[in-house]
C-alpha cells in the first residue's frame, strides 16, 4: 500500500503485509509524516534563497524542526516495535502452550495407529537380527541384505548358497595355502641348491687361489733363487775379475819394477859412461901436442 498524501511512500505487498494490517501499522507513523509535510514548504524557500548570515540562522532552525520530527520517528518506532515483537512473543506463547498439549495426545493415538504396524516392524527387526547372526559366520559383509522382510525360500536358498560359497572359499584358502607352501619349500630347495652350489664354488675358488698362490710363491722363489744364483755367479765373476786383475797389475808392477830397474841400470850406465866421456874430454882439454914431436901430452899442473 501507499499514502499519497505522506512525503515518505512504502509499498506494503514488499513487505507481505495485508492492507488492513498496513493500515494499522503506519497510522502511528501519519502524524510525524504530516509534520514533515507541513516543513516541506519552509524547506523550498530556504534551498532557493541566496546565501546571508540571516538564511544561515533560518536553516539551522528549519535542521532543528526536522531533527525534533525525526527522534520524535525513532521513538514511535522503538515503542511500536517493541509492542510487536512483544506480541510476537505472546503468539510463539500461544502455539507452544498448544504444542505441548497436543503432543502427548497425538503420541498415544500414534501408537494405537501404528500398534500392528509396530508389532510387523519388531517381528522383522528380530527376525533380521536372527538370521544376521546365522550369516555373518559365512559372508563378511552384511550390507545390502534385506535379512527382515526376506521370504523364507529366499532366505533358505541364500543360506545354501552362502554355505557353499564358504565351503568353496575355504577350501579355495586351503588350496592357496599348499600352494604357498609347495612355494616355500620348492624356494627353499632352490635356495638350499643354490647355497650348495655357492659353497661347492667358494671351496672350488679357495683351492684355485691356494694353486694360485703356490704357483706364486714357486715362481717367487725360482726368480729369488735364479736371482741369488746371478748375483752369486756375478760375485764371482767379479772376484775372478778382480783376481785377474789384480794379477795383471802384480805382473805390470813388476814388469813396470824391471823396466824400471833396468832403466835405472841403464841410465846409470848412461850416467857412468856420459862421466867418463866427460873426464875424457876435460882430460883432452888438458892434453898439448909437443911440437918438436907432434905427441899429445897430459899438461899436468
Amino acid at each position: 500500500m501507499s499514502n499519497e498524501t505522506a512525503v515518505v511512500k512504502i509499498d506494503a505487498k514488499q513487505y507481505g503485509l495485508e492492507e488492513t494490517k498496513a493500515r494499522e501499522i503506519e497510522a502511528v507513523f501519519i502524524p510525524m509524516i504530516n509534520k514533515m509535510k507541513e516543513l516541506e514548504s519552509e524547506f523550498n524557500e530556504v534551498v532557493v534563497k541566496p546565501i546571508s548570515k540571516e538564511l544561515c540562522a533560518e536553516a539551522k532552525e528549519l535542521r532543528l524542526k526536522y531533527v525534533k520530527v525525526r527522534t520524535g520517528t525513532a521513538k514511535i518506532h522503538t515503542e511500536a516495535k517493541a509492542f510487536y515483537l512483544a506480541g510476537g512473543r505472546f503468539v510463539d506463547g500461544w502455539k507452544n502452550a498448544q504444542l505441548y498439549a497436543s503432543e502427548g495426545i497425538e503420541k498415544r493415538l500414534k501408537g494405537i495407529e501404528d500398534h500392528y504396524e509396530n508389532l510387523e516392524k519388531e517381528r522383522i527387526q528380530k527376525l533380521k537380527e536372527e538370521r544376521e547372526a546365522i550369516l555373518i559366520g559365512y559372508v563378511g559383509d552384511l550390507t545390502g541384505f534385506s535379512l527382515g522382510v526376506m521370504s523364507e525360500d529366499a532366505w533358505q536358498n541364500l543360506l545354501a548358497s552362502s554355505r557353499h560359497n564358504r565351503e568353496l572359499r575355504i577350501a579355495a584358502e586351503e588350496k592357496a595355502e599348499l600352494d604357498r607352501i609347495e612355494a616355500e619349500q620348492a624356494k627353499q630347495k632352490e635356495l638350499d641348491a643354490q647355497r650348495a652350489e655357492n659353497g661347492r664354488l667358494r671351496k672350488e675358488a679357495l683351492e684355485r687361489e691356494r694353486v694360485v698362490a703356490e704357483e706364486r710363491r714357486a715362481v717367487q722363489a725360482k726368480i729369488k733363487a735364479d736371482e741369488d744364483a746371478y748375483v752369486k755367479m756375478m760375485e764371482e765373476e767379479q772376484a775372478k775379475s778382480d783376481a785377474i786383475m789384480k794379477a795383471e797389475r802384480e805382473k805390470q808392477a813388476k814388469e813396470q819394477a824391471v823396466l824400471k830397474a833396468k832403466a835405472d841400470e841403464d841410465r846409470k850406465a848412461r850416467e857412468v859412461a856420459e862421466a867418463e866421456q866427460r873426464a875424457l874430454q876435460e882430460k883432452m882439454a888438458r892434453m898439448i901436442t909437443c911440437p918438436k914431436c907432434m905427441h899429445r901430452f897430459e899438461n899436468v899442473k
